[in-house]
């Protein structure tokens, strides 16, 4: 909320002015019923043309400024409003950026995405309404209550007296309107979240025959959805009826009882009658405005809560209850660490203890699922382990912070990350300082190039987002090389050289062995020949740990890797037999 409030800050000046001119256009149009009123009196009843002409001249003139007040309250209001969009749309796309993985996990991109788009088109229209409703409305309502008790007192009375149960109607009616924007809102983000499912998968659900189930789901979400829209906005639209006809009441009463009392010989005229329904007109469009801004009201504070929630959390890099303290040395120690993903039913990693040496080049190996990508995340501080400690050069994660971990890291994920721009431009994400001479270096070792010097862009070829022109291997070699120009003390690499051919596989991993001599490297793969050369390799199985050795002590102690083994290069038989002899 304070976020919200203070990108406000840099218009307050522009609000006032709105303020001040949508004051002067309404006080100008609550003149105008008292103007009416004289030129009945004074003109029509006196039969006095001039007073006529001169009073009719005094209402044009306040007309006038009222529509000029209008027209430039509205054109400055506009751009306030659109440029306090823009600046929240920024900011909230700055602090998404800025969200850890586990609180990004926990709220889904799906979520984000209706947040950073209807919550704050939500935002955009209360800000847009803002000035009128918190000057102009109060104006109007104790302006024309005044005038009109001046005008009349007892007919004002008597219009009074249907205020507090139009009030009590709208606020009997706005009472369950926030539960069912909240729940509605809540319904939006998972039928998002299923069409964003259903698209990325959609080969897969064909291939399961799972349309029919991902059917109901959408079906499911998009009626819950559409049930409490409409019960909210039905009951929002109760509120306008309502409160007209309770209003239509008032006035028709109050023309009664005008009548009688001009009847019984009461000091009241056509023209003060004429007036207190012109100013019970006036109020009677501040209650109506009112009651939609309270009708709105609930579907708005949804949409700040929302927003909120994001702005709330804390800075990624300013995660972690240490002040920076400094690891001596790299070596790593994992001590029975166990992670679940939010909203999981299970854990991922179950009490996980690893040791890694500085320097030293170890290898993951295990099935889908059996953790490895997890625990890459867990080491690089995109997630934090539930149970269990990770320590880097003896100093725990929880004692350092988050930018000072990833300092110490290069990972290439397991999924290589393309964004739209130049070559150049996605290989200096690694190193924002390296010169074209160091890009092509890393390109070298990388095997990509060749592929560079294809085009006679160079460097400056133009990525689609994704890497949809370029191929999986490609794209690979394109993260690798933005991981590798990094200047780290840790790299890692998961699942990075998966679409890679054995022969080039081979030549980027002998070009990185002279480049990161003396580095600690981390490989998570499914390949025997990419673990094989690793100085240990660790087996992992449903997130723990199952086998330690070297390819030869695995091949003779571990059942998976024989497997794994097997299937791959066929060849576990005849070395474990040599072992045993």
């Amino acid at each position: 909320m304070k976020k919200l409030f203070e990108l406000l800050k840099p218009y307050r000046k522009k609000l006032i002015w709105v303020a001040i001119i949508d004051a002067l256009g309404m006080m100008c149009a609550l003149l105008m019923p008292f103007v009416m009123s004289k030129i009945v009196e004074d003109g029509i009843s006196g039969a006095d043309t001039s007073a006529v002409w001169r009073y009719s001249g005094i209402m044009v003139a306040l007309a006038l400024i009222s529509a000029a007040a209008s027209i430039v309250s509205v054109k400055l209001n506009a751009g306030i409003s659109a440029n306090y969009s823009a600046d929240l749309f920024c900011a909230t796309f700055e602090k998404i950026n800025r969200l850890s993985y586990t609180d990004y996990a926990s709220i889904g991109p799906s979520a984000l995405l209706t947040r950073a788009t209807d919550d704050i088109w939500n935002v955009e229209n209360t800000v847009t309404s803002l000035p009128y409703t918190l000057f102009t409305v109060p104006i109007m309502f104790f302006g024309s209550a005044i005038l009109a008790f001046f005008a009349d007192p007892v007919l004002s009375a008597v219009f009074m007296l249907s205020i507090p149960p139009v009030l009590i109607l709208i606020l009997v009616l706005m009472r369950p309107l926030y539960d069912m924007w909240d729940r509605s809102d809540k319904y939006v983000d998972l039928q998002n979240k299923i069409v964003r499912e259903r698209l990325s998968g959609l080969r897969v659900v064909r291939a399961f025959n799972n349309e029919k189930r991902e059917h109901g789901r959408a079906k499911f979400a998009t009626e819950e959805m559409a049930k409490y829209m409409i019960r909210a906005n039905t009951r929002g639209g109760l509120v306008d009826p309502f409160a007209m006809l309770l209003l239509n009441l008032a006035t028709v009463a109050v023309i009664y009882f005008g009548g009688l009392r001009a009847q019984s010989g009461a000091m009241i005229g056509a023209g003060g009658v004429i007036a207190v329904l012109q100013y019970i007109g006036i109020i009677s469009g501040a209650l109506i405005n009112i009651s939609w801004t309270l009708a709105w009201l609930p579907k708005v504070k949804v949409s700040v809560k929302r927003l909120n929630e994001i702005h709330s959390k804390l800075d990624e890099e300013l995660l972690g209850e240490g002040e920076g303290e400094i690891p001596n040395g790299f070596d790593i120690e994992i001590r029975n660490i166990s992670f679940a993903y939010p909203d999981a039913s299970k854990n991922v990693i179950n009490g996980l203890c690893m040791t890694i040496r500085e320097g030293e080049q170890i290898a993951l190996i295990g099935g889908t699922g059996s953790g490895k990508s997890t625990l890459i995340k867990l080491l690089a501080g995109l997630f934090e382990a539930n149970d269990g400690e990770i320590l880097l050069g003896g100093v725990l994660y929880s004692r350092m912070r988050r930018c000072d971990v990833r300092a110490r890291f290069s990972v290439a994920l397991q999924k290589a990350q393309i964004f739209e721009g130049s070559i150049r431009e996605n290989i200096k994400m690694g190193d924002p300082s390296a010169d074209d001479g160091k890009i092509l270096e890393m390109l070298a070792l990388s095997q990509m190039k060749d592929f560079v010097e294809s085009h006679s862009e160079g460097l400056d070829y133009l990525l689609v987002g994704g890497g949809q022109n370029v191929s999986g291997g490609q794209k690979q070699r394109l993260n690798m090389a933005r991981t590798v120009i990094k200047n780290a003390d840790v790299y890692v690499f998961d699942d990075s050289f998966s679409a890679l051919d054995y022969l080039t596989e081979s030549k980027i991993k002998e070009s990185y062995s002279d480049l990161l001599k003396g580095k600690t490297r981390i490989i998570a793969t499914q390949r025997i020949s990419t673990a094989m050369s690793a100085d240990r390799i660790y087996v992992l199985d449903k997130g723990s740990v199952i086998g330690v050795g070297t390819h030869k002590e695995l091949l003779s102690s571990c059942r998976i890797y024989r497997e794994i083994a097997d299937s791959q290069l066929g060849t576990h038989r005849e070395e474990a037999g040599n072992e045993k002899k």
